[in-house]
This record gives C-alpha cells, structure tokens and sequence, in this order.
C-alpha cells in the first residue's frame, strides 16, 4: 500500500509539474507577442515622426491594405472629400510632429494560438493627445495591424469610437456617385473673381479671354482640360500654362496662388 502511495503522490507530481511548465511555456509565448507588437507599434510611430512612406507594407496586414487600396481607388472618382481626410494612423491632416510617441500600451487580448490581439494606447504629440486601439493578426510570421478604433468625444463630450475597417466596408458598399466629365460645352461661361474685378470668359470652342472688368483691353487664351484641372495658355506668348482646379461643389475655379474664380449665374 504504501509503494502504490508513493506511486500515485509521484505521478501527481510529475503531472504538476507538467502543467506547471505549459502554463509557463504559454505565458513566456504571450510575452514574447506582447514584446513584438508593442515594439511594431513604437517603430510605426517613429516613422510616422519622420513622415516616412510605406508604413502600410511595413506593419499592416494583407486585407488593411487590399481594403484600403479600394477605398483609394473610389475616393479618386469622387468630386468632393472622399473616406481618409487624413493620415489614418495619426489623425493629423498636415505633417506629422516630430514628437509622436504611443503611451499607456495596454494589452486588453491575447490569443497567439488564433493570432488574435487588441491593443490600446495614448497617441501623444506636441499637437495633440489621442486614444486609439489596434487589432492585431499574425500572418506570414509576423504580427501585422488589422484594424484601427478611434475613440473622440462628441459634441455633448461623450467618448464614441469609429472602427476604421468597418468604416471601410461599409463605405465600399455605397453605390458610386458619378462624376461630371468636365468639358468645353459644360465648361463655357463666365467667371469672375471674388472682388468682381477681373473675369474669365471660357469659350465652348477652347479658347478664353482675361479683362480687367469695365476695360476695353483683354487677354486671349486656349485652355485644355485635365480631369478637373483647367489650363490656360496665353495666346502669341512663351509661357508657362495657367492652372485652375474647378471644384464643381463651389462653381469655382482656383489655382495655386490661391486666386479665385467664381462661376456666374447666368438669368
């Protein structure tokens, strides 16, 4: 009886002892996924600091970037803004600060065995402080970004959040408006500047005219269309083509100077 004691405490013990090394076999595996995503996150926003290109290739996954690639491909046909008004991994709309840094890293899950894991974190900057979360997977034996949540307050300061893959997929899913082919017919008409005090005169034969309003004297022109762009060349002179973008929300046409046409109303 007593050797057959010693046998079961013995194989209790081995069978402990076995459980005892997988439980650490597995916390020393989440603590090595932990270690690399949180090192992907803090390389991914050193490059944002210095406003590196291809931040999607580097540390997102396959469908981010196929999903993103089509909301680009949609966005270049629509006349107005269209899903991204700015960079997606830093919410900011000019040049990134040289001074991002992600705080606060909190694993909220974990599962290496699905290659599955959620992040939050404080996106700090100079400019400003935002909370974001990641969605991770692991595919070709990394562990790649999935998703972005965004957290904001609304405007009675409630914190809401946007899923930006859910945004994605549901903005794909909206039919496609179309967009008016700009040309020489729908083109033609006047345009006058914001203090009414110089004019354009498109023509629907491809040629334009420039006056002072009220004078006698103007400036003749051929124009082309690109897209939306309008350039004009001045007629008998060297010189380098004048670019207007026509923003058909607005009737107006704009260059890169910042001067300002407006489409006339004609009764």
């Amino acid at each position: 009886m007593i050797s057959a004691l010693m046998m079961l405490m013995a194989c209790g013990g081995k069978k402990a002892q076995a459980e005892n090394t997988d439980a650490a076999i597995v916390d020393s595996t989440v603590l090595l996924a932990q270690e690399e995503m949180t090192g992907l996150i803090k390389e991914l926003y050193a490059a944002a600091a210095k406003n590196e290109a291809g931040i999607d290739e580097l540390y997102a996954c396959h469908e981010w970037r196929k999903m993103v690639a089509a909301v680009n491909e949609k966005d270049a046909h629509v006349a107005e803004i269209g899903f991204f008004n700015e960079d997606y991994w830093t919410q900011m709309q000019d040049s990134n600060p040289d001074d991002l840094e992600a705080r606060d890293i909190k694993f909220e899950q974990v599962d290496v065995e699905k290659g599955k894991a959620t992040v939050s974190f404080l996106l700090h900057s100079s400019v400003q402080d935002v909370r974001q979360k990641f969605e991770f997977c692991h595919e070709d034996g990394n562990w790649r970004v999935h998703n972005i949540i965004r957290y904001f307050k609304d405007a009675d300061g409630n914190e809401e959040k946007s899923d930006l893959m859910e945004g994605m997929r549901s903005y794909l899913d909206e039919p496609q408006e179309e967009v008016q082919e700009l040309t020489f017919a729908n083109m033609a008409g006047i345009y006058d500047d914001e203090k009414q005090e110089s004019r354009f005169c498109l023509n629907e034969d491809g040629t334009a005219t420039w006056v002072m309003i009220g004078s006698l004297n103007y400036t003749e022109y051929t124009y082309t269309i690109n897209g939306n762009t309008i350039s004009l060349k001045p007629k008998g002179v060297e010189s380098e083509d004048d670019c207007y973008d026509y923003d058909e929300n607005t009737r107006t046409l704009k260059n890169e100077q910042g001067a300002v046409y407006y489409r006339q109303v004609v009764e």
